[in-house]
Formats: structure tokens, C-alpha cells, sequence
């Protein structure tokens, strides 16, 4: 073959390739016709199973045999070909299922899903054999809501066609949106066994939280050098305007390529190191305090050589230390300009320090608890946080030290900005602060240690302090426990607590939860109850019969099932109740006195509404927090993870601020509740929540979750069971219409997350590397957002 022979075949593979992308049956059929074409086995194939698909399987015969001419031997080409002989065979000689299937293909191309199923159904009665047909009856099942028939279809397609990927890829996704996790991974997992290839199954895999297979995908993309493409885009798009950050986070399954699971923190810090602080900063000088007589000497030794690494005009240590050799090691190793750049003390009290950083000129004062390494670019970073704010702490790491005095990295910790409703919360072992703070402190408190935990408990009342989401520490020693905190015991006459509960197929279900929340208040006579009854019949009635001989209050009201409605109608019934709490029906309190935990949060200034964690009867985690917007709508955190998971930095087991929590127990001070309107009606079934958490915000109202209240949940029973229609699925669609409307805002980053989450796989599966502008443009929202509270309450 000639040079422009080779040359116009490539062309045409090329185009092959497009058009079989595009999945245009046009071109590729016109390709068909050509025969001097050889496509490659591969894609002669898919390009094959396509047609067949489309209804051309003349041209499909034609595409498999011009590849045969090429590669005679090839055994699935073969057997794709006599599928498609089957079809030219099944078109000529049944011609009413061939116009059952084209009227079910114009349905289909239209978003008529339940009729293109049900026509191509017809067809298959016809011709049962016809997998094609199959293939697409199951595609509409699944797009029109009714799972539960589109997996069959499937599953008998998979055995009929042996060899393609694409259908148990496509049966996982079904099984997925059914919640059969297990059974989704499986099929992924055959996708794969199939297609070894196949990047939309492991992106499905690493989504549903399989840690070897988000491994496997960011190694596989390090090989493919997506990451440093990537990297490179995303310090582009950083530099754009604040709106365009959503396409940095949510670039599709490439931008998984670019994220790493915590299980590979090690590579991510070799190929991700943290961006320079951007330069034209105005002159800071930055002192940092260390205690050198902490850990082990080759612990101490690495820590001198990086801290002495870092020491210039703009950046001076400051040492306490009581052993005397690692006195004279640290000024023989500083010299000769020790008396400039470094001070030794054998200990410091907080005048003393305060006097230290105003004779050598020092701005800002940056702490270095245990045995904590600074990264080359903390002394920048703190510099220019503690220009904006009082003070700042960053994300973390824990590490060792390597045989060749590196350091081996280990596990990431990724903080969030800060949370005054944390009951328990730590910056980590490294906190920045301003020295002209520490000199009011001094003067006021002078006794107050030079630790990170005094310094921490004075700063964080003072002014929120920033949080840089940069790993710029590394404890290299122990990393000390975190705290635990204790639920909170609630003072004075119990504040009166009315509870709504709707209800229509389950009212037995209802009956054992009002008996589970009396037992265990700390105060059931303060607990006043109404179950709504939303069309209970049967034996529910006798259930609901009972509660109310036993003083619960029953309202009837049959009309169509509206979550807010009903919750609204119930809230105005309980006129005596400072707080209201709302439940669904299905629930089993496990804690004792929660009302008391309830009453004392929502007695906090600022908090107006309360969410709890929610356990599946197995004791895995149903909810603590929503996550406002996860790769665009809202998710539950800690789904499906063990009962007593820490989650990111400790967040699932400690009180903290979320922007939504769930309406399945959720309880909200009654003035705050009537000063939004209530739950609002144009959300009857989802996002009623959300909505009602992100109202309260906006009145400067925060919703706090607590894991000291617990309860097991079974999950959609409090409206029965319904399958999935066409209709329904309009309904939600509608209803995430018009939340997306209302707040789009909200659609960006959850200020509550540390930004570097990924949000192209599951909940805090896989993390990714910030750009410097990205940085700076999170440090401003944080100072905005303070702004904002100020002006809510001048007070804080």
C-alpha cells in the first residue's frame, strides 16, 4: 500500500471513529457501502451492534464483511453477522413488527418512554428473539421510572448477547436507581469482565464508593497523563469568573481522572504539590514557634532542617527548648545568622511572646504544635491569610519519616471553613495568628498558655478565623486523639416540644414511634403529638384509634398526599409548642432524654432548625447532614457508612452547622418557622427540607446537625409504596426545576465542605488539587460570608 493510500485509510478511520462516537447511523451505513473500507474488528463491531440496533441490519452484514475481508478468522465478527442475517431475515419476514418498532423508535426520539416500551414489547411478541429490541424495551422501561420491569428485560439480553458490555453497564444503572447497590456493582463489574476498557463502568464502580476501583481509575489516568492536562485547565478556569467554578468541579468522568482517593494521598502529594502564594503580596513578617523538645531526634532534625529551610528576612523561629544538645545543634546549624533569623527560650509565657514578636518586627505569629512540618509554602499562605483575618489554620496530613529523611505521606485531613456551632472543633496542630490579637489577649489574660487549644478558644470568639484548604502541615508523630464531645443537658422548665407525624399505610409503624419518643423524653409531658391520617384504612385505623385514646391527637385529611402541606396544617393545630418537630412515620427513637438535646441546640443564638442522625435498621447511616448540592442535587452525607464512621475531619459524630437537613426529623423554633411561612406547598413530595433550611439562612437562621440524637429509620414507607411512573418522575423533575430556580446559588459549593472534594465521584470519595486563584477566591467568600452574619447579628 502506497503512502496516500495509508494516509486516506487512516482519514477514514478517523472518520469511522467520529461517526461511530456520534453514533450517526447515516455515515456509518454509508461507510457500509464503501468496499474498499476496512474498519478495524473492534470498532467494525460496535459499529455493527449499532446498526443492528437501528434497524439496518443489511448495512450492518455489509460493515462485518468488508472488516472479515481483512481478518477472516475473527469469531465474534462472524458472530455478529449472522445476527445481522438474523435481522435482515426477522425485517423481511415481519413486517408488522418492524413497523411496531419504527412507531416505538418515534416515540422513543420524542421522550415518550412508556409508549416506546410498551410498542416495543408488542414487537417482541412478535419476534421474541429480536435482542436489539430487547435492548431498547429495557432502555425505556428504565427511562420511564418502572425498574422493576426493565431489569428482567435486561438481565435475559445480557445472556443473549454474551459479548456486549453496554448491556449490563446499562442493567447496573437501572439497579443503581432501584438502590441495589450490591447487584449494581456486579453488573459494573461484568460490564468490565467484557470490556476490560470500559471507563463508563469503573467511573460507575468508583461513584458507588469501591476504593480499589478509585484506585485503579486514578492510576490508570496518571498513566494516560490526563492529571497534568488537567491541572493545567483548572488553573485556567480558576481564573475566570466565580460562576464558571462549577464547570472546574464537575468536569465529567475525565475530571475523575484528575482526582485521587485518600488512598493514594502519597502519590497525590508527589505529582500535586501546594501552589505558590501568588506574588505582589505587601511585606509580612511571620514568626514561627515550634517546641523542639518534641519527639525523637531524627524526628527533631528533620524538622530543624525544613524550619531553618524557611528561615529569610520574612520569616523568623522562634524555639523553646530545654535540652541543651538540641540547643547548641540548633544555633551551630542557624549560624551565622541565628541572632537575626532565629531565638531560643527554654520557655515562653504569652507577654514574653508577645514582647518577642514586636522586637524583631513580626506581623503574625504561625504555631507548630508536636511534631509538625511546615510545607515550603505555609509561611506565604499564613502571610497573606493573617492580611485578611485575625487568624488561620489549613488542612492537614499525618506521614513518617523515610529511611532517606523524606517524608512518606499518609492520610489527608480535609477541613472545612470555620463552625461556630461545632461543640468540639481543632484547627490541627498548625494556627496562625496576628500579633497585634495576641498582644490584646496578653493584656487582658496574661496567664493564658502559648498553646494552639488557648490560642484557638480565644480566636475562634473573637472573629471566624480563616481556613486555607492547603495541606501545609504534616505531623510527622502521633497524631493525638481527637475529643469527644457529650450531648447537652438542657436547664429550667422544659421549653414545650409539638410533634406532627403523617401518615396513610402505616399507622401501625406511626403507633410504635409515639410510643418510642415518650419513652425516652426526658419530659414526655411536655411532648404534645398529632399523626396526621392521610387515607388510613384497614387496621391502621384501630392503630390510630388507640393513640389517640392514649391523648394523641388524630387530623384527618384525605386529600392528595403534599408533604407541606400536611406538616403546615398540623404546625397551626399546635399553638402551645415553642418548638416544632416534624417526623415521618417510620421511625424508632434509640436515644434517651433527645428532647433535651433538641431543646438546648435550638436555644443557641442564631440556630433555627435541628436535623439528627438516621440509621437503616442495619445500623449503617441513612443521614447526618445534607450536602446542599452534590454534583447537582442535594445528598444525604454518610449514606450506607458504618454507624460510628468519623466521616471528613469528624463531621458525622460532632454537633455542627449544615445548610439543610432532612424533613424525616427535623425540628425549628416556632417564631423562625412562622417567619419563613412554613414549609412551602410547591414542594409536595421533595426538597421541602431543603428549602425550608435555605429560607431559615436567609433570615440569618443556621440548621444545626446533631449525632447525639438517634433513630432508626425505614425509608419510604410515610407514603406508601408506589412505582415509579412517567408521572411522578415529571413531578420531581418539575420540583428540581423549580429549586435549581429558587437557588441557584446553592447549586455551587456547599460552604460547608472544603472545596477540594471532588464532586465527580460519591461524597468524599476522592479529592483534588486547588489552584492558587481558586484559593484566594475561597478565602474571600469565607470574609464575605462573615460580613454577612455581622450584618445579621452585630453581636457575634
Amino acid at each position: 500500500m502506497g503512502i496516500l493510500q495509508r494516509l486516506y485509510a487512516s482519514l477514514q478511520n478517523r472518520r469511522f471513529d467520529q461517526a461511530l462516537r456520534k453514533r450517526d447511523a447515516n455515515a456509518l451505513s454509508a461507510f457500509a457501502g464503501e468496499s474498499g473500507f476496512r474498519a478495524r474488528p473492534r470498532q467494525a463491531l460496535a459499529a455493527a451492534r449499532l446498526l443492528i440496533e437501528q434497524g439496518r441490519p443489511v448495512a450492518a452484514a455489509a460493515l462485518i464483511q468488508n472488516a472479515l475481508l481483512a481478518e477472516p478468522g475473527q469469531k465474534e465478527l462472524i458472530l455478529a453477522l449472522r445476527e445481522a442475517v438474523q435481522g435482515i431475515v426477522v425485517t423481511a419476514v415481519s413486517p408488522a413488527a418492524e413497523e411496531l418498532a419504527r412507531r416505538a423508535d418515534a416515540a422513543r426520539d420524542v421522550g415518550h418512554s412508556a409508549e416506546a416500551a410498551t410498542l416495543y414489547g408488542e414487537a417482541l411478541s412478535i419476534l421474541p428473539d429480536a435482542t436489539h429490541w430487547r435492548v431498547q424495551r429495557a432502555n425505556m422501561l428504565k427511562d420511564s421510572g418502572d425498574l422493576a420491569a426493565s431489569v428482567p428485560e435486561y438481565r435475559r439480553a445480557q445472556l443473549e448477547r454474551p459479548e456486549d458490555a453496554d448491556i449490563p453497564l446499562q442493567l447496573g444503572r437501572a439497579l443503581k436507581q432501584a438502590g441495589k447497590n450490591d447487584e449494581a456493582r456486579e453488573s459494573f463489574r461484568e460490564a468490565l469482565r467484557r470490556d476490560p476498557a470500559n471507563r463508563a463502568a469503573r467511573d460507575e464502580l468508583a461513584w458507588l464508593g469501591e476504593p480499589q476501583d478509585q484506585v485503579q481509575q486514578t492510576l490508570a489516568a496518571l498513566e494516560r497523563g490526563e492529571p497534568s492536562a488537567l491541572f493545567a485547565l483548572a488553573d485556567v478556569l480558576s481564573n475566570l469568573q466565580a460562576n464558571f467554578s462549577r464547570i472546574e468541579r464537575l468536569l465529567p468522568s475525565a475530571s475523575a481522572g484528575s482526582t485521587f482517593p485518600p488512598e493514594l494521598h502519597a502519590l497525590f502529594r508527589r505529582h500535586c504539590p501546594s501552589p505558590a502564594a501568588p506574588a505582589g503580596r505587601a511585606a509580612f513578617r511571620l514568626a514561627i514557634l515550634i517546641d523542639a523538645d518534641a519527639g525523637p531526634d531524627r524526628s527533631f532534625h528533620a524538622r530543624l532542617d525544613a524550619l531553618i529551610a524557611l528561615a529569610s528576612r520574612d520569616v523568623v523561629l522562634i524555639v523553646t527548648v530545654t535540652d541543651a544538645g538540641r540547643r547548641d545543634d540548633i544555633l551551630r546549624r542557624a549560624a551565622p545568622e541565628a541572632d537575626r533569623l532565629l531565638i531560643c527560650r527554654a520557655s515562653l509565657t504569652l507577654p514574653e511572646l508577645v514582647a518577642l514578636l514586636g522586637e524583631y518586627g513580626c506581623q503574625g505569629l504561625l504555631v507548630l504544635e508536636g511534631e509538625t512540618l511546615p510545607d515550603a509554602v505555609a509561611p506565604d499562605w499564613f502571610s497573606l491569610a493573617l492580611q485578611r483575618a485575625e487568624s488561620a489554620y489549613a488542612d492537614g496530613e499525618s506521614g513518617t519519616l523515610r529511611p532517606d529523611g523524606g517524608i512518606e505521606h499518609h492520610a489527608p485531613i480535609l477541613r472545612s471553613r470555620h463552625d461556630p456551632q461545632r461543640g468540639i472543633a481543632a484547627p490541627g496542630r498548625a494556627l496562625a495568628l496576628r500579633s497585634a490579637m495576641l498582644a490584646e489577649i496578653a493584656a487582658a489574660q496574661p496567664d493564658v498558655p502559648a498553646t494552639i487549644a488557648a490560642f484557638w478558644a480565644v480566636a475562634a470568639h473573637r472573629a471566624a478565623p480563616l481556613h486555607i484548604p492547603l495541606f501545609l502541615a504534616c505531623d510527622i508523630g502521633v497524631v493525638p486523639a481527637a475529643s469527644l464531645e457529650s450531648a447537652l443537658a438542657f436547664a429550667g422548665a422544659p421549653v414545650a416540644i409539638g410533634c406532627v407525624i403523617p401518615t396513610r399505610s402505616h399507622a401501625e409503624d406511626a403507633e410504635r414511634f409515639v410510643h418510642s419518643l415518650r419513652s425516652t423524653a426526658r419530659h414526655p409531658g411536655a411532648l404534645s403529638i398529632i399523626v396526621v391520617d392521610n387515607g388510613v384504612s384497614g387496621e391502621g385505623l384501630a392503630a390510630l384509634a388507640r393513640l389517640s385514646g392514649e391523648g394523641v391527637r388524630i387530623l384527618r385529611d384525605h386529600e392528595p398526599f403534599n408533604w407541606s402541606r400536611l406538616n403546615n396544617r398540623a404546625a397551626a393545630e399546635l399553638g402551645e409548642a415553642q418548638i416544632l418537630l416534624f417526623a415521618n412515620d417510620d421511625m424508632e427513637m434509640l436515644t434517651q432524654h433527645w428532647d433535651d438535646e433538641l431543646r438546648a441546640i435550638l436555644a443557641r443564638d442564631g440556630v433555627g432548625a435541628v436535623g439528627v442522625k438516621l440509621l437503616y435498621p442495619d445500623r449503617t447511616i441513612q443521614h447526618a447532614g445534607l450536602l446542599c448540592s452534590w454534583a447537582g442535587r442535594p445528598e444525604h452525607e454518610g449514606r450506607g457508612e458504618a454507624e460510628d464512621a468519623a466521616g471528613p475531619a469528624g463531621r458525622w459524630q460532632c454537633r455542627r452547622t449544615a445548610l439543610a437537613v432532612t424533613g424525616a426529623f427535623l425540628a425549628t423554633v416556632r417564631a423562625d418557622y412562622e417567619a419563613v411561612g412554613g414549609f412551602d406547598p410547591d414542594f409536595p413530595l421533595g426538597l421541602n427540607d431543603v428549602d425550608f433550611c435555605l429560607r431559615l439562612r436567609e433570615l440569618g437562621r443556621s440548621t444545626v446537625y446533631t449525632p447525639h440524637v438517634a433513630l432508626f429509620h425505614h425509608e419510604s414507607k410515610t407514603r406508601g409504596k408506589h412505582a415509579a411512573d412517567a408521572a411522578q418522575a415529571a413531578r420531581a423533575e418539575a420540583e428540581d426545576a423549580r429549586f435549581a430556580a429558587r437557588w441557584p446559588a446553592r447549586l455551587m459549593l456547599d460552604p460547608t465542605v472544603n472545596p477540594n472534594w471532588s464532586e465527580s465521584l460519591a461524597p468524599f470519595r476522592a479529592y483534588r488539587a486547588p489552584a492558587g486563584a481558586a484559593v484566594l477566591r475561597y478565602l474571600d467568600d469565607q470574609l464575605a460570608e462573615a460580613t454577612a452574619a455581622f450584618r445579621h447579628d452585630p453581636t457575634r
